[in-house]
């Protein structure tokens, strides 16, 4: 019953570093504490607390020294409370990963978005990340988020725990985008944790039963349990005491994986009882194996008397499936003794044979091993060789160069996984593929972009994003998705466009958007911008214009009257020109018409009150409702003759009218003043004339006119 052990299993870098950094204040002497078990495994608790490091849950439970925060991360509140003392040295243990998490989480809180974080409530990681999104965070529990009703906006980010399944985040994130097609999400489960779970899965597809090894609170652990279960008969374990032989029931081969907080020696363990329980039930084989064939020879020679026992198996019996594989094993160790010769510049691959601190040993089928120099290696940090590769291992290496005086031949795998990914930007760049890398570092001009491999990349600042940033160190740390412009190998240099990206990427998206919506549609937009004319408002990756003539059922001198930069409103879509990529769209269509309100409210012969909103030659138009504005003609202003409307009304004035006629299909109202407060003429000027005449005589008046007729006539006689 072979024993097999998955790849990746057991601690992960930043379980290794946090353990690292305890034990070197130990070391010191220091007086050492950490806030919440260190690690989720009891075995390790166990050994800390051996070496007089002791476990303090809460801040103010601190009695000074040397703290240590574990790999899970702490709220910015906590840890502005442990800088604040003066008697306490911090010593920050966060894993890498989360780091970069809690930094996507305070950004995306600080510009006001919606976060969605996938994961376990009351896992310490989330905790700590709730702290950082400062109250801005809901929690999506798995096998819980049917029974959430979630309200989406464009702003919203989702993210992960960095230890969920990745298969679940994706199906996640795929549900929520048909729900909200702007969702940002970000990629944020640890790439130490997918490896592990890929090789669990692989392992146990391969395999008739599982055993994963943690403590029943690692969150990775059980995880793993998850991935196995879903493939395989699967148990998991806190310590070799724990398995049963009667698991092993009809197993003919057993896999192994253990979670990221698992020790080495627990693991051994485990694997040490299971090579044992095979042992013994091979020696219980062997034992029942020879007491079943004893008698038989006994018969067989008491009856036959001359037969010996090895005439039981007959000359024409088939060769056992055992003996046929021992046969193609003696043939492939027969090829691997023909000794092959390499050249420098090829790529072979082979198996690791021996590794210490400065170099590995390679079976490449030659006559010696393959030196692999750790100088070849790409190494993160202060990660050994050791810790890099097992025995066993296949690994793809460059041929450098032979050394004839030791018969020795000298690999590198870093110039190897160099130059496949320098064909890689090569390809992405012809063929106009997007690729990935993280945000390193933030230079005055840009962004420096790790490709991985040794390579890496400059994104100048314009080519960053379609809108002006101006600061990028918010994006420190994020991975970013881009296009390749520019490769010139012989000077190191590759030129990076997130821009070019987001570009296409909206493209996709606007013309998605056009041929989705229908005129009639009423669909939901956000306000872009506002001119004299009218607004435009973004649609789906695409502005649509609303006409001035069409923001509301009331007249409107400018749209920002009505409307604000980055309200959500509903439009109606009124046109749409594809190969124009215009849309036209409607604001005050989208709403009810008030003029069935009108028809409802308003009958002839009403006195009703209105605003009056403007003033004509021909009279004045009055607002019944917005909206809704009827006609006072010049004639229906007052009983006497008015020269102009705006002798009676000026503009903005409250009147009462009287409903003449009400033409709501025509969407006319008649509308009149003086029939609504009847004014008589107003006679004041004459009576006052009439009272200064009174006792004047017509000669009086035109006394001088009779006067100068009969001097005239006089004249004339003379």
């Amino acid at each position: 019953m072979p024993v097999f052990l998955a790849e990746h299993a057991g601690y992960c870098n930043g379980v290794r570093d946090a353990l690292s950094m305890t034990l070197a204040q130990v070391g010191m002497g220091k007086k050492v504490s950490t806030l919440g078990p260190l690690v989720h495994n009891e075995d390790v608790q166990r050994y800390l607390e051996s070496q007089n490091v002791s476990v303090v849950e809460a801040p103010h439970a601190l009695g000074g020294g040397t703290v240590v925060i574990r790999t899970h991360g702490v709220t910015p509140d906590v840890l502005a409370c442990l800088h604040g003392r003066e008697d306490l040295e911090v010593i920050d243990a966060t894993c890498p990963y989360v780091h970069r998490v809690q930094r996507i989480v305070h950004n995306t809180a600080q510009k006001g978005h919606d976060i969605i974080i996938y994961g376990d409530r009351q896992h310490p990681e989330v905790q700590a990340l709730l702290g950082w999104a400062k109250g801005g965070a809901r929690v999506l529990e798995p096998g819980k988020i049917h029974q959430e009703e979630l309200c989406l906006s464009p702003q919203t980010v989702l993210l992960s725990q960095t230890t969920q399944r990745e298969n679940e985040f994706l199906a996640l994130a795929e549900m929520l985008k048909e729900r909200c097609p702007d969702l940002k999400v970000n990629w944020t489960i640890c790439r130490a944790t997918v490896l592990r779970q890929e090789a669990a899965a692989k392992l146990a597809a391969s395999v008739d039963l599982m055993i994963v090894v943690g403590d029943k609170k690692s969150s990775n652990t059980r995880k793993l349990t998850q991935v196995c279960r879903e493939i395989t008969k699967t148990y998991q374990i806190t310590a070799a005491a724990e398995i049963k032989r009667d698991w092993l029931a009809g197993v003919k081969n057993v896999g192994i994986t253990a979670g990221a907080s698992t020790p080495h020696w627990t693991i051994k363990e485990v694997n040490e009882k299971m090579e044992e329980m095979e042992k013994m039930e091979q020696d219980q084989i062997d034992e029942k194996a020879k007491a079943e064939t004893s008698p038989q020879e006994e018969v067989i020679t008491s009856e036959e008397g001359e037969t010996s026992p090895q005439d039981v198996v007959s000359a024409d019996a088939e060769i056992s499936p055992q003996a046929e594989d021992i046969t193609s094993q003696g043939e492939a160790m027969s090829s691997r003794d023909e000794i092959k010769e390499y050249r420098a510049g090829d790529i072979v691959t082979g198996t690791i044979v021996m590794v210490d601190e400065e170099q590995a040993l390679i079976d490449i089928g030659y006559k010696t091993e393959a030196t692999l120099p750790r100088g070849e290696v790409f190494l993160d940090g202060d990660q050994s060789l050791k810790e890099q590769f097992t025995t066993g291992d296949a690994v793809d290496v460059l041929v450098l160069k032979f050394v004839e005086e030791d018969d020795k031949i000298i690999v590198s795998s870093k110039r190897l996984q160099r130059e496949r990914r320098w064909k890689e930007l090569e390809e992405a760049m012809e063929e106009g593929t997007n690729m990935q890398g993280l945000v390193k570092n933030v230079v005055p001009r840009g962004i420096i972009i790790d490709l991985g491999s040794g390579v890496e990349g400059f994104m100048p600042g314009s080519l960053v994003d379609v809108r002006f940033v101006p600061d990028f160190e918010q994006f420190r740390g994020e991975t970013f998705t881009f296009k390749v412009l520019e490769l010139n190998r012989e000077r190191d240099k590759v030129i990076l466009s997130r821009k070019q990206y987001l570009e296409d990427e909206l493209e996709v998206k606007k013309r998605e958007t056009i041929e989705k919506i229908k005129e009639g549609d009423v669909i939901n937009g956000v306000i872009k911008r506002l001119t004299d004319f009218g607004a435009f408002v973004d649609v789906g990756n695409i502005d649509g214009l609303v006409h001035i003539s069409e923001v509301s059922w009331q007249r409107v001198g400018h749209p920002r009257d009505v409307l604000k930069v980055g309200e959500e409103i509903p439009v109606k879509v009124l046109e749409v020109i594809p190969e124009r990529e215009r849309i036209s769209l409607s604001i005050r269509q989208a709403q009810p018409d008030p003029w069935t309100v009108a028809e409802q409210e308003f009958q002839a012969e009403d006195i009703v009150k209105g605003r009056v909103t403007r003033v004509v030659n021909f009279g004045a138009f009055v607002e019944l409702l917005p909206g809704v504005e009827g006609l006072v003609h010049i004639s229906q202003m007052a009983d006497f003759h008015v020269k102009h409307p705006s002798e009676i009304v000026q503009e903005g004035e409250e009147i009462e009218v009287k409903i003449i006629e009400a033409n709501v299909e025509a969407k006319r109202i008649s509308l009149s003043i003086k029939d609504a407060r009847p004014a008589p003429r107003d006679f004041s000027v004459q009576s006052t004339q009439k009272e200064e005449n009174q006792g004047v005589t017509l000669g009086d008046v035109f006394g001088d006119l009779f006067n100068n007729h009969e001097t005239n006539d006089e004249t004339k006689e003379e």
